[in-house]
Order: C-alpha cells, then sequence, then structure tokens
C-alpha cells in the first residue's frame, strides 16, 4: 500500500494536462502514485499521458475507458487505489510540489478528510483570487463548518476507506456531481483537517461559465440535492444536519445558482423549481441562522428575489453581461 493515490480524470485536455502532470510529477510525496483515467479522449490528451506514466512508471498509471463523463472516470479509477489516502484533481487544473506532502501530514494526525484552499486561476492573473478551503463561519463542530464549505472533491483527501470500503461514489451523468459524495462524507467524518494555504491552481477557461448557462444541463441541480436530502435521510442524519443542508439548498438553489439560473434559457423554470423546493423541503428558510454571514448585496438579493422582480433581475444581469 502507497500512502497517497491520485486520481485524474481526462477528456480532452491536450493545452492543459502537460502541466497538471508536470505539477504531479513534481510532488515532494514520493510516497504515493497517479491514477490517469483517459476517458475516452478523441484528441492528443491519452499520448501526453503516456510519456509520462513511461517517464515515471513507478508513479503513474494510464487507465482507458469509453467515454462515460468525470464522475464515471472518477469512479472507473477508485478500484485501482492503492493508497491509503485518496485524493482528486481534475485534469486542467495544477498544484504546488508540497500539496500532497502536507495534506498527508494532516491526514495522519488521525484526520479524515483533509481540506485545503483554491486559487481561482486565469490567463490575466490580475484577476486571480483566493477561495477558502474552510469557512471561516462559526459552526458547532467542524463537520458543520466543513459543510458550509466549498464541495468541490479536488482541493481534498479523504480516508481511502470512504470509497473502498464504504462504497460511496460518485453520481453518474449529472452535474454538481460533487456535492453529495463530498457533504455526505464530510457528515461521517469523526476529524477534519485544514491545510491553510493555497497550493491548488483551478483554472479559468474564458466563457466556460456563460456557455454552461445555455446548456440543459444546468437543471441537473435540482435531482442532485434530491440526492443529497435522500442520503442524509437514509443516514439519519437530515435532523442533526438541518440547518446546514438548509443552507446548502438556499447557496445552490437561491442565491448563487439563481445568478446562474438568471443568465439560462431556463431561468423562469428554475426560479418556479426552486422555490417550489424551499417551500416544501425548508419553508422556513428565511430564517436560517447562517445567512447573516452572507454579505449585505446578496442578503438583499435573497430577500428582494421573488415571482415578481426575476423578470427585472434577468434583464438587468443579462444586459450587464
Amino acid at each position: 500500500m502507497v500512502k497517497v493515490t491520485v486520481i485524474v480524470p481526462m477528456y480532452n485536455v491536450q493545452e492543459y494536462v502537460s502541466q497538471c502532470l508536470e505539477s504531479l510529477a513534481a510532488q515532494t510525496l514520493r510516497d504515493m502514485e497517479v491514477i490517469l483515467v483517459d476517458d475516452g479522449c478523441t484528441d492528443s490528451t491519452p499520448e501526453i499521458a503516456l510519456k509520462f506514466s513511461d517517464q515515471y512508471p513507478d508513479r503513474f498509471r494510464l487507465l482507458h475507458k469509453t467515454n462515460g463523463g468525470l464522475s464515471d472516470a472518477r469512479n472507473y479509477g477508485i478500484p485501482y487505489a492503492k493508497g491509503k489516502y485518496i485524493a482528486f484533481l481534475d485534469s486542467d487544473d495544477y498544484v504546488e510540489p508540497s500539496l500532497y506532502e502536507k495534506m498527508s501530514d494532516l491526514m495522519e494526525q488521525g484526520n479524515d478528510a483533509v481540506v485545503t484552499d483554491i486559487e481561482y486561476s486565469w490567463k490575466d492573473t490580475s484577476r486571480n483570487y483566493v477561495m477558502k478551503g474552510l469557512s471561516d463561519w462559526s459552526a458547532e463542530t467542524i463537520q458543520k463548518k466543513a459543510m458550509l464549505s466549498p464541495m468541490f472533491a479536488w482541493n481534498k483527501m479523504y480516508k481511502a476507506s470512504f470509497f473502498t470500503e464504504d462504497g460511496y461514489r460518485y453520481p453518474i451523468g449529472t452535474w454538481y456531481e460533487d456535492t453529495p459524495v463530498t457533504a455526505r462524507i464530510f457528515a461521517h467524518c469523526h476529524s477534519i483537517g485544514y491545510l491553510n494555504e493555497c497550493l491548488i491552481h483551478y483554472r479559468q477557461r474564458e466563457g466556460s461559465i456563460m456557455a454552461s448557462c445555455d446548456d440543459p444541463r444546468i437543471r441537473d441541480i435540482f435531482h442532485v440535492m434530491e440526492l443529497v436530502r435522500e442520503e442524509f435521510e437514509t443516514d439519519g442524519l437530515e435532523k442533526q444536519y438541518h440547518d446546514e443542508l438548509e443552507y446548502l439548498h438556499i447557496e445552490h438553489l437561491c442565491l448563487y445558482g439563481m445568478f446562474r439560473f438568471i443568465r439560462s434559457p431556463f431561468w423562469k423554470e428554475c426560479y418556479q423549481t426552486s422555490r417550489a423546493v424551499m417551500m416544501t423541503c425548508y419553508p422556513q428558510w428565511h430564517s436560517n441562522s447562517y445567512l447573516k454571514n452572507l454579505s449585505r448585496k446578496n442578503q438583499y438579493f435573497l430577500r428582494f428575489y421573488s415571482r415578481g422582480t426575476a423578470w427585472l433581475f434577468h434583464r438587468l444581469i443579462c444586459k450587464g453581461d
């Protein structure tokens, strides 16, 4: 058994994958393996990955499969993992050399998961900014604090047993696939570590956010949040984490998710569906205790965005774009 397995799904990222793999080859942690999953690429990504697996046969392993999407590629790599700990990295992102050594050191202190900060990275580096991997909001437990934090899969390290023994897998064929698994893992952790450094670079491709707003899969968030509710109910944790789950729904359906919906052709449908979910599952959501931590602008948006004002916000925001 090696200490850390990093699983890297790859699909048509020939422009970026070399930087990603070079950053993994440069890791100061030597007791690690990298599983590269070619998810049916149609460009030169597999050839680039093969060069790394040939050059570093003790570290890189290249697998091939038919295209099934990000979740399917992650899930495909999990049974091949030999690490005591598992991490994921998207193939267009890159990391600093000390990342996995520092994360694994924190795991060795008895943590079930470790989170770290994220740099949003553009070509124009003056736009770069850091997102905290762990919320600085007050919460009763580290688990609840983690559930108020970014749900990304790839700025974290986990005990491999979550996947190899407990059978956690990412939902296939949907966007927002990180959320159900990340939230559930946090709820089942006894201890969570925090690496308060920014050693991972989340590449922002120009135009990708706006392009995604036109995709019908933007509506997948409703299915994903239903999965979250079902899993917490099955695990008997929905009452223990009621406020955190409620806030997670606010964030994804009423606030940041709504900003995305407004830019989409499906904005009316998304607003109506979001309102129905919140009224059915969390009718008192306006009283959620975590809302006081939001900026005044976001608090005003939650207060005034309604069926009657939706068209106005849609017109103003889309005109601004």
